[in-house]
């Protein structure tokens, strides 16, 4: 016998998921198995699945939002960035985290980045900064 599905560990009620989830998510209750939360859910057990990973990714990405930005973190983000736009990118982190004040969190910083560049770049930062986990 398999075990109900639970919520992933690092999921909040803070963490921005889609709707499609949170319609399997909301009836997982820990007792519930996976084939009782598809049905009532509407979707197939693979889905339930899916919307599992899904949740604990996204979860793991808004805990990493929402870390300060230390000087390690500064220096990742710098290097990220640089590696897009050369070296003004130590520029426009700096001004960012000054601009921001005293431990700015770490989806604010990259909002406030991504402010300044071109859409084309922008995307480009957001694809490098998750992959290097640091979005």
């Amino acid at each position: 016998m398999t075990r109900p599905p639970v919520w992933p560990q690092e999921l909040s009620d803070e963490t921005p998921l889609p709707y499609r989830t949170w319609k399997v998510l909301d009836l997982i209750d820990g007792h519930l198995s996976a084939a009782e939360v598809a049905r009532l859910a509407g979707v197939s057990e693979d889905e339930v699945a899916q919307a599992l990973a899904e949740a604990a990714g996204r979860a793991e990405s808004h805990q990493r939002l929402m870390r300060p930005v230390d000087a390690s973190l500064q220096q990742e983000i710098t290097r990220v960035l640089g590696s897009l736009i050369g070296p003004i990118a130590g520029v426009l982190v700096e001004e960012a985290v000054e601009e921001l004040g005293p431990a700015p969190r770490a989806g604010t910083v990259f909002q406030r980045i991504s402010q300044e560049l071109e859409p084309q770049q922008r995307s480009a930062f957001a694809h490098l900064a998750r992959d290097q986990g640091l979005a």
